[in-house]
């Protein structure tokens, strides 16, 4: 492709010498040179030399932009150049508004996209997200003119970013975003986070009760983030179908956590809402949750999962192994599933040795094989359930413990997802557990740093089935004085025999956020510049073309045709 520069050159070039080229002299006898002599003499020579350069300057002028829009420069034309593209995070986050009642995060990220498209090279062909079509600077910039809508709404993709020279990448750091984009490409983070206050309601939702005498309840926890870290003023509200069931004023610690277990059994039929206001508050997504069908004629029924043999129902039958029948009874597992009404403890034998003889008495009947405090060295042919395994022995995906000494930690992550931790709240709980390899068939249910606490097994059809391993000693553990235990040890129930862990006669929660959503705050980006702020209502420039070109090229055209025949110009 022909260089912008040369028809540029070539054109004044030939303006210059046009201007240059005198005409050959004549000879022309006259009677006296006196009069022409007068004459050169009463003309201003200072005065034609500057109107030949100002007449040299208009012409090399209108010639240069004529000549340079004629060729339609890569740079100028549309569609022209290397592409760019942009890329928004389309977490729930980006939708948080900025203090004091400013725009969201998502416009501020419009904003600082057009920054960029009005600055980059005129000509850039732009792209936004997976879109591969490339648009001009003006064509961008009506799109972000409203960047709301026509994004992605699922931060949980992967979309493959198109080809392009650069990336830019607006995001505020707190949702899972990560676009699949070419190695190599020049990728540039754009921090689009300015931390504010917010509440947020992070589970609500039905759960067994402790034990069978026990009424129906919900589990309610909510958390507060404050850039200031002052005290987070909260209002909680309970309603059923008919009234406001609960009103509470509270304060929270940012970052910590309330929770509430909320009798159901005198709210009326019907949905039960949960809602929160909060001063300040930026992000409204996370400040209202529902149980669905809470209660029926008056009260919340609870019916649990139990395994259907023809036209009747009965329990699941669990058939445990310990060290002993003593060593289990009394313990924290043994109490969560002597209260369970979705099971039935068959039989508790000792563990055997490698070389020990087996039982002679035939094993009862059983649908998932429990193991306290010990596992054996083959897999059961039946789900199981694996309760504080020897350090020495692999056990239910996980490795032999490590050599290294237990220290206590918190458990700082879990799949919130898994219907095993429905109802239950694990984090933050303190352990003492092993460092284990975790079977790379399997997955960690909940994780204390590096060390597995829970992990879930869940293979193909047709191989080993289903188990579940609670890595540490729950008799030491406040789990055990928690009626999380008894919701975790149903979960398990249900899923280790493939059961939906609820009926349609159980509530389910909805309107719930990512708990990631709420801590809005917790990135590893540097905040937005106070200045980026203030300049939010900046005009955008739009950059030259062409077309631009070639209309400027003809206007100063006609200003030299006016100054030429009012004798301004030579």
């Amino acid at each position: 492709m022909m260089p912008f520069w040369l028809p540029l050159g070539i054109t004044a070039l030939l303006v210059l010498a046009i201007y240059l080229i005198r005409p050959t002299a004549q000879a022309l006898p006259v009677a006296s040179t006196v009069l022409w002599r007068r004459l050169l003499a009463a003309r201003k020579r200072r005065r034609d030399r500057l109107r030949w350069l100002l007449s040299l300057l208009l012409a090399t002028t209108v010639a240069g932009f004529l000549s340079v829009g004629a060729s339609r420069a890569p740079w100028l034309q549309p569609g022209g150049g290397d592409p760019i593209a942009l890329t928004f995070d389309p977490s729930p986050t980006m939708q948080a508004g900025l203090p004091d009642g400013g725009p969201s995060r998502i416009e501020l990220a419009a904003a600082e996209a057009r920054r960029i498209v009005v600055e980059a090279e005129s000509g850039s062909r732009f792209t936004v997200n997976a879109d591969p079509t490339r648009l001009t600077s003006t064509e961008v910039l009506a799109v972000l003119s409203d960047p709301l809508e026509g994004l992605p709404n699922d931060p949980d993709t992967e979309p493959a970013i198109p080809t392009a020279r650069r990336v830019h990448m607006f995001t505020d750091g707190i949702g899972p975003y990560a676009p699949i984009i070419d190695p190599g490409t020049e990728t540039h983070t754009v921090s689009v986070l300015v931390p504010a206050r917010n509440a947020g309601i992070v589970r609500f939702a039905t759960r067994p009760p402790a034990n069978r005498a026990a009424g129906p309840e919900a589990l309610l926890e909510i958390l507060a983030t404050d850039p200031a870290g002052d005290l987070v003023p909260v209002e909680l509200t309970v309603t059923d179908s008919e009234m406001i069931r609960i009103r509470r004023q509270l304060e929270l610690e940012p970052g910590d956590r309330f929770t509430a277990l909320i009798d159901l059994g005198s709210f009326a039929p019907g949905t039960v809402t949960a809602r929160i206001q909060t001063p300040g508050d930026v992000f409204p997504l996370d400040d209202r949750a529902g149980l669905i069908d809470a209660g029926r004629a008056g009260t919340a029924s609870t019916r649990f999962p139990v395994r259907r043999t023809g036209s009747r129902t009965e329990p699941w039958r669990v058939l445990v192994t310990a060290r002993s029948p003593g060593s289990f009874d009394g313990s924290a597992v043994a109490l969560a599933l002597r209260a369970d009404a979705s099971v039935d403890v068959v039989a508790v034998r000792a563990a055997t040795g490698a070389d020990d003889p087996q039982p002679e008495d035939p094993l009862p009947a059983a649908d998932i094989a429990t193991y306290h405090r010990t596992a054996p060295a083959i897999p059961p042919a039946m789900p199981a359930l694996y309760v504080d395994p020897p350090q020495a022995v692999s056990a239910g995906g996980l490795s032999p413990a490590a050599e290294a000494p237990l220290l206590q930690r918190r458990i700082d992550r879990t799949d919130a997802s898994h219907p095993l931790l429905e109802g239950v709240s694990l984090l933050d709980l303190p352990v003492v557990v092993a460092a284990r390899e975790l079977d790379p068939q399997c997955s960690a249910l909940a994780s204390a740093g590096d060390r597995t606490v829970i992990a879930v097994c869940d293979p193909a059809p047709g191989e080993i089935p289903r188990s579940l391993t609670v890595a540490f000693d729950l008799d030491h553990s406040s789990l055990a004085q928690r009626p999380d235990l008894a919701a975790l040890i149903q979960n398990a129930a249900s899923w280790l025999t493939e059961t939906p862990a609820l009926t349609d006669d159980l509530t389910a929660d909805s309107g719930l956020q990512d708990e990631r959503t709420t801590r809005l705050n917790d990135s590893t980006l540097e905040p937005v510049h106070g200045d980026r702020l203030a300049d939010l209502d900046k005009p955008n420039r739009r950059p030259w073309s062409w077309r631009s070109l070639a209309l400027a090229g003809l206007l100063l055209a006609s200003f030299e045709a006016i100054t030429f025949f009012r004798g301004l110009t030579l």
